[in-house]
């Protein structure tokens, strides 16, 4: 490729706005960080040991591209029980994290349509995942009411202008606000007289209390739906990049030859690590959940009384909330020593996203 050629690509990708989104932290730097994806979590020690055999048994290698088998198997049959899929192993890709299951499903599931609707608030990572090469984005319009999801009526007339590839998540990233049972029944009526392709961010399902819905349930044949998350939250394994994408068996190839290429030396170790925290996952989680309830209630008084309103949200684990000014918070929470996601880089101005943690409600209280 010639110098002048490569100079015109870094020039347009810098000034790309959406490859300059801002890059969320997976887990937590420090106790006061309550703007990371993922909480501070210690290792189980029998994921410890699990990792600890793997590589006194030779498992040093690069790992299998989509993945350990024992693993996809394992994501698949926590799907069929949390997600009431029909997914199985042969449709699992293990991904280096959750960037990289959106970047791959975004960009390789994309290929084959023309556009892609997109919520105007989402992940920062979406708009990262978007930005490397040049499509049509429709964006989808979000209220604050809802917890700045798309209406099944805004994804319906998005889908009456031709646009056959849908991106949704459920929770919400910014507010961890759902798709009740109906609107979830409502979205795949659309997708199925449209024939719509849908990839479905599902990854803070875990955090949500009660009965929680996937547009995977009611794509019982596989063949329309790509659900994305991280592999088993709350087990310590954040900073250890692991996540999943489970997708329609045809969508996987053109995914699997692509990830090959950008995270070849992915740890088989650490897989065979994660393999261990499947075991486990449920009964950790039960317990986590509760204790997050327990603390998320007395925050949103706080909240209140700091003049911020709570964004509807059901995932346990973030709280999002609408301030007068979101930079002044954000300000005020970092001079306190506390850091939290600004909304901004979601889409939302004026609204800032922090971790529930036994941290949170001093750091409510510097806003006050």
């Amino acid at each position: 490729m010639a110098s002048k050629t490569k100079a015109e690509l870094l020039a347009r990708h810098h000034a790309d706005r959406d490859l300059k989104a801002k890059a969320l932290a997976p887990v937590m730097r420090d106790l006061h960080d309550l703007s990371a994806d993922g909480l501070i979590r210690p290792l189980d020690e029998r994921i410890i040991a699990a990792t600890s055999e793997a590589l006194e048994s030779g498992q040093t290698h690069y790992v299998d591209v989509p993945g350990i088998a024992p693993l996809r198997q394992a994501l698949a049959d926590y799907l069929a029980g949390a997600a009431q899929a029909a997914y199985q192993q042969a449709n699992i890709i293990v991904t280096a994290g959750m960037q990289e299951a959106r970047f791959l499903s975004i960009q390789l599931i994309g290929e084959s349509y023309a556009s892609i609707a997109v919520p105007a608030v989402a992940h920062p990572g979406v708009r990262k995942a978007l930005g490397t090469r040049a499509r049509h984005i429709v964006p989808l319009a979000v209220e604050a009411g809802s917890g700045y999801l798309p209406s099944v009526q805004t994804i319906g007339n998005a889908a009456e202008t031709g646009c056959q590839l849908l991106y949704l998540e459920s929770p919400s990233r910014l507010s961890g606000a759902v798709y009740s049972a109906d609107e979830v029944a409502a979205i795949n009526q659309i997708a199925q007289r449209h024939e719509l392709a849908v990839i479905w961010d599902q990854g803070l399902a875990p955090w949500v209390a009660g009965d929680y819905v996937s547009l995977a349930a009611h794509d019982q044949e596989a063949q329309g739906v790509a659900c994305i998350g991280e592999a088993f939250p709350g087990m310590g394994l954040a900073s250890w990049y692991i996540g999943y994408i489970a997708a329609p068996e045809a969508w996987i190839p053109p995914m699997q030859a692509q990830k090959q290429i950008m995270s070849i030396c992915t740890s088989t170790a650490s897989q065979y690590g994660a393999l261990e925290a499947s075991q486990h996952f449920d009964a950790a989680r039960d317990g986590q959940l509760a204790a997050m309830r327990g603390l998320r209630e007395p925050l949103v008084a706080l909240a209140n009384e700091a003049g911020m309103r709570v964004v509807n949200g059901a995932a346990a684990n973030i709280l999002a909330l609408k301030a007068a000014d979101g930079q002044a918070a954000l300000a005020k929470l970092l001079a306190a020593g506390y850091a939290a996601a600004d909304g901004a880089d979601f889409g939302a101005p004026d609204v800032i996203r922090l971790n529930v943690t036994h941290d949170t409600a001093q750091a409510l209280r510097a806003l006050a």
